[in-house]
């Protein structure tokens, strides 16, 4: 009696490593776009947070203002970094505030390190927002919030 062996052959062993290199191409994109997307809305949640730093000071001093009635705050006087994510880490936005007067803000976070390319997103004193997206991502320009536009590109 002839005793067959038994096991993959090298054929087999090449398909099942190309199946596996066509899914891996496949999906790891879509998964790179989910992580950058992630890091989007954690650095929404932050300018939310920061929003309210900020009417907390305008509560307190009745202004946007510093003590001596033109100069405009800045984030570092409502106990932020300026950077995101603050816990540590790679930095992946710089906020700035602009627009400063006494009853209006506007609070921008610029993209960068692992975020470059992804769009400014914008917050306003209104609660405004919008996100720039598509073929202006990359133009260094921020949008203007209004009522009519969101954070989801919409």
């Amino acid at each position: 009696m002839v005793k067959k062996d038994r096991g993959f052959t090298l054929i087999e062993l090449m398909i099942v490593v190309t199946i596996i290199g066509i899914l891996a191409a496949v999906a790891y994109p879509s998964y790179q776009e989910y992580v950058r997307r992630t890091k989007r809305t954690d650095a929404q949640a932050d300018m939310i947070e920061l929003a309210g730093r900020l009417q907390r000071y305008k509560i307190a001093n009745f202004t946007f203002l510093k003590s001596d009635g033109s100069t405009p705050i800045g984030i570092a006087d409502v106990g932020h970094s300026g950077i995101l994510p603050q816990s540590g880490g790679a930095t992946l936005y710089t906020l700035a505030l602009s627009n400063v007067t006494a009853g209006t803000w506007t609070l921008i976070a610029t993209p960068t390190g692992a975020q470059t390319g992804d769009g400014h997103i914008v917050l306003n004193y209104r609660g405004e927002r919008c996100w720039v997206r598509g073929s202006d991502k990359n133009s260094g320009t921020a949008c203007t919030p209004s009522a009519t536009t969101n954070w989801d590109g919409r």
